[in-house]
Formats: structure tokens, C-alpha cells, sequence
């Protein structure tokens, strides 16, 4: 038997591997009837079992009846009713559906070894039977090959490599078959969105603007989800020009292609910056648009106001937020407490004990510890500042009453600011 097959037949996983009693293997007559049976006992028995049957028939009694007649394939086919590209269809859709994939490479070399022809329908037929298996790797190995023997693929396969590419990480190599699809013809929406999403996984946001820009040039329909895709690569990169540029341009498209997620992903780049002027703009662009917000919105929105020094703006937004019948959630809540830290105000302190006592069942135990140590720190610092000393006995009483354990560290600050309110009495 050829070297290279045998040995990788060897490599059969025990799910896969067949007794002698499952696959007789009976002599037969001449090496054309072998490959007559072979091609078409799988086309009549499209059971695993014959499939692997076919395999051992090829390995046992096909290839031996060669090497002992000093035969070819193509001499065998002579006499067959088949031709050596038919066999080897065949072996190979064999291998791939009984799960030995590692079969396939020495099928190939067996072609190779034997002079069979491996046309491009051959090649693009056993890479989406490969694919259907997610064998990705393989069905790239299967293009290598195939470009080896200087045939090129056709724009359907190209669009597939892609994916495939796409999927096993290669991601240079998805851009570089993009671009082959994209001198051949316009490229599907299905393989603009494959590669967007691999030049997001690469922060490459101007390479993602630059194929936005290119389907609009080819009248490719772009959509929501196209532009999102480009506007969250834009925000990763922190590009918040860019991303305002595409969503005014999106905008005013007729009709406008914007969605609450369009105005989000623009919300939290003006959070990345601060921008809580710009984040307030946004919102009242959205109520413009009747685009009706949600909970990212309004706590994207919130992020933005407390990284741009506008903790009152902030707060303002939980009773918009209330009114669009929204409840204030986990995040909500980390936001804002978050704002107290730089300039903590005894009203905003108390809202904060508010909230936390409403959204009490939406924060795990580590979070609410976190948010009401936070909240302690904060209400010392108002007593520090000429403030209400009892904010602090406030705040650690609500700890224990919603089963929070304060730290010895929290407890020494009630005790100090106790204390301090004493002496000043």
C-alpha cells in the first residue's frame, strides 16, 4: 500500500476504527471492479459504516492490487467505469464524513503519486465538506494545495476562506483574502461583516473605515449593524471624531441608519474622553430622533457626566431614567458612587444610601460591600468638610441593616467621625 496512506490509517480514533466483523474484507476480482465498488456500493450506501468500508477496501485491496500488477490508477480506470477523479471524490468525502480527517492529505498525495488531475471543483468541494465539519485548518491547508497547483479560487470560496480564516485566528490572512474577493468582485455583506469584525479584533479602526467607505463607493446596502461593528472598532482605538463623523453622516441617510446602539457606542466614547458635554448633546439628539433609550444610555451617559466633573448632571439623569420607565440597575449604582469619590456632597451622599436601598437585590454581596465601603468614605469626607456628622452613622447603619459586614478600617471611620463630632460639640 502507498506509504503515506497506510501510515495515517493507522491514526483511526476508537470511535471511528471498525472490526473485521463490522468491514469484511473479501477478495474480489480485478482492481476495476474494486473501484467500481467503491464509487458506487458509497453512492447506493450512504451509511458510515460503508464509507469506512470503502476506506479499508481502498487501503487493503486497491492499492496492494497495484503495487502486485505494477499498475496506475489511471490504468485500472481504463477499465473501470470510473475515472481516478471519481475514486478519489469519493475516498476523500469518505474520510471527512467518518471523522478521519487525517486521511484526507494522503488521499491527496496518493493523487499526486498516481498523476490524477485535482481540478478546482475537486478542491473547493472538499474544503466545504471540511468546513461543515468546522475543520477550518484543514480546509485552509486544502487552499495551500490548491494554490500549489496554480488554480485560483472562485469569489464564493474566496468569501469562504475568509471565515475560515477568520476562525482560526489567522486574521492577516482573512484581510489578504478579502482584498483577492474584493479585486474579483464586490464582496458580500456576510464577508464585509466577517472582515470588520476581524479588523475590530485588531484595533484597526482606519482599515475599518476604509472598507465602510468602500461599500458605500460599491452601493453595497449598509445597515445598522455594519456601521455599529465600524463604530465600536472606532471607540476601542479611542476615536471619538470618527465615531461622531460616521454617526452625523449615518444620520441624515434617508432613511437614517442610526439605532439606539449607534448613539451608545457614541455615548461611550464621550465617556472614554469625559465629554459630558458632548454626552448630553448625544441624548438629546436621540430624543430627537424618537429613538426610545435604554439602560446602557442612560448609564453610559451618567459615566460620561462623572468623568467630566458633572456628578449633578449625573444624578439628574436616574429620574429620566425612571421616567422612560427604566429602574436604575447594578451599574447605575457603581456609577454614581463612583462620582462621589471626587467631590462628595452630602445631598449626593444620601441619594446614593437612596438608591442603593432600592437596587438592593441587584448588586451581589462583593459589589454592595464595595459600593457601601465607597459610600462611608465618601460621607466622612462631607463631615470633614463642615458637613453632617451623623451622614456617616447613616450610611455604616444601612451596611448593617442590608447585612453588609463593615471593615475594621470602616468602623474606625464611624468611630473617628463620632468622635470628632463630640469634640466640635
Amino acid at each position: 500500500p502507498s506509504p503515506s496512506f497506510a501510515a495515517r490509517s493507522a491514526r483511526t480514533s476508537p470511535a471511528h476504527q471498525a472490526s473485521p466483523r463490522q468491514l469484511p474484507v473479501a477478495r474480489r476480482g480485478s482492481p476495476a471492479d474494486l473501484l467500481n465498488e467503491i464509487v458506487e456500493g458509497t453512492k447506493e450506501q450512504t451509511s458510515l459504516k460503508f464509507a469506512a468500508k470503502a476506506l479499508q477496501v481502498y487501503q487493503d485491496e486497491l492499492l496492494v492490487s497495484l503495487k502486485h500488477g505494477g499498475l496506475s490508477i489511471k490504468d485500472v480506470a481504463r477499465s473501470s467505469r470510473h475515472s481516478p477523479l471519481e475514486l478519489y471524490s469519493t475516498l476523500v468525502n469518505c474520510a471527512i464524513r467518518v471523522g478521519k480527517h487525517h486521511l484526507v492529505g494522503a488521499l491527496f498525495d496518493d493523487m499526486v503519486e498516481q498523476g490524477v488531475n485535482r481540478p478546482l471543483a475537486f478542491y473547493e468541494s472538499a474544503m466545504r465538506q471540511l468546513a461543515s465539519q468546522k475543520q477550518y485548518h484543514l480546509a485552509l491547508t486544502m487552499y495551500d494545495m490548491l494554490d500549489k497547483d496554480g488554480l485560483r479560487p472562485s469569489a464564493v470560496t474566496c468569501s469562504c476562506l475568509i471565515g475560515f480564516s477568520a476562525e482560526v485566528g489567522e486574521l492577516q490572512r482573512a484581510v489578504s483574502f478579502f482584498e483577492s474577493l474584493s479585486a474579483m468582485t464586490t464582496p458580500s455583506i456576510r464577508a464585509c461583516m466577517t472582515v470588520l469584525r476581524v479588523h475590530a479584533k485588531r484595533q484597526d479602526f482606519e482599515a475599518s473605515i476604509a472598507i465602510f467607505r468602500d461599500m458605500e463607493k460599491r452601493g453595497v446596502a449598509i445597515d445598522s449593524l455594519v456601521l455599529n461593528v465600524v463604530l465600536a472598532t472606532c471607540v476601542a482605538a479611542d476615536q471619538l471624531p470618527a465615531v461622531e463623523q460616521l454617526v452625523s453622516e449615518a444620520d441624515v441617510k434617508s432613511p437614517p441608519i442610526t439605532d439606539v446602539v449607534s448613539f451608545n457606542t457614541l455615548l461611550k466614547a464621550c465617556a472614554q474622553r469625559g465629554d459630558a458635554v458632548r454626552a448630553k448633546s448625544v441624548l438629546a439628539r436621540m430624543k430627537a430622533r424618537r429613538l426610545r433609550p435604554n439602560a446602557i444610555t442612560f448609564n453610559t451617559a451618567m459615566d460620561a457626566m462623572v468623568r467630566g466633573g458633572r456628578a449633578e448632571d449625573a444624578w439628574g439623569l436616574v429620574a429620566d431614567m425612571r421616567a422612560a420607565g427604566l429602574n436604575p440597575d447594578k451599574f447605575t449604582c457603581s456609577i454614581l458612587v463612583k462620582g462621589l469619590a471626587k467631590d462628595p456632597a452630602a445631598r449626593q451622599v444620601k441619594a446614593a444610601l437612596t438608591l442603593l436601598g432600592e437596587t438592593e437585590g441587584a448588586c451581589d454581596a462583593s459589589l454592595k460591600s464595595t459600593l457601601y465601603h465607597s459610600i462611608l468614605e465618601s460621607a466622612a469626607q462631607v463631615k470633614v468638610a463642615g458637613g453632617d456628622a451623623s451622614l456617616a452613622a447613616a450610611a455604616f447603619a444601612q451596611m448593617r441593616r442590608f447585612g453588609v459586614a463593615p471593615s475594621p478600617g470602616a468602623q474606625r471611620l464611624v468611630v473617628q467621625s463620632l468622635l470628632g463630632a463630640d469634640l466640635k460639640a
